[in-house]
C-alpha cells in the first residue's frame, strides 16, 4: 500500500513563528514501515534581527527529504507512529527595498534531521488523520552570522492522509 496528502504545521524559524504548508507520502512495508518523502513552505513578515542584519520584510523558509516511519499496531483505531525526516532546505530575506525578489539566491541552506512523534485516527479504510510533535535539528548553514539554532526548533502538525492502509 501507500498513503499522501497535504501537511500543516506551526513551528518557529529565527524567533518568527511561522505557518508551514506542504505534503508527503510514502509507500507501505507489511502496513507497519513508511518510506518516501514529505516537504514544507511557508512565508512570513518579519521585522526582526535575522542573517546579521536589522530585516524588515519577507522571509522564505522551506525544508524537505526523505521519511522512514514506524507505524506501532496500523490496525487499532488509535495508534502511534515514530518518524524522522532527512534532507535539507533554504531560507531567504527579502527586505522591502529590493525589488525584484526573482533576481535573488537563497540567502542560507541547511541540512536537516527531524524526529516526529504522532498520534493517528483511523477514520475509513482509505482515510487517516493524525496530530503531530516534531523537533527539526538544522545543522551545516554556510553563513556564519545565521546560527543553527535559528533554523531548529519544535513543530505541531496536522497529518491527513489519503491511500490504500
Amino acid at each position: 500500500g501507500g498513503f499522501g496528502g497535504p501537511i500543516f504545521r506551526i513551528t518557529s524559524v529565527a524567533g518568527e513563528t511561522m505557518a508551514l504548508g506542504g505534503g508527503g507520502g510514502a509507500f507501505l512495508v507489511d502496513r507497519r514501515f513508511a518510506i518516501g518523502g514529505a516537504g514544507y513552505g511557508g512565508t512570513q513578515r518579519v521585522n526582526a534581527r535575522i542573517l546579521g542584519t536589522e530585516t524588515r520584510g519577507e522571509m522564505d523558509f522551506g525544508y524537505g527529504g526523505v521519511t522512514l516511519e514506524v507505524i506501532t499496531r496500523p490496525s487499532k483505531l488509535v495508534h502511534a507512529t515514530f518518524g524522522v525526516l532527512l534532507g535539507g532546505g533554504s531560507l531567504s530575506v527579502w527586505p522591502d527595498d529590493l525589488r525584484p525578489r526573482r533576481d535573488r539566491e537563497p540567502d542560507e541552506t541547511f541540512s536537516v534531521v527531524e524526529p516526529q512523534l504522532m498520534a493517528e485516527l483511523n477514520m475509513t479504510r482509505w482515510f487517516r488523520v493524525g496530530a503531530s510533535v516534531a523537533y527539526r535539528a538544522a545543522f551545516n548553514a554556510e553563513v556564519s552570522s545565521l546560527v543553527n539554532d535559528k533554523l531548529s526548533g519544535i513543530s505541531g502538525g496536522l497529518v491527513p492522509r489519503f491511500g490504500s492502509f
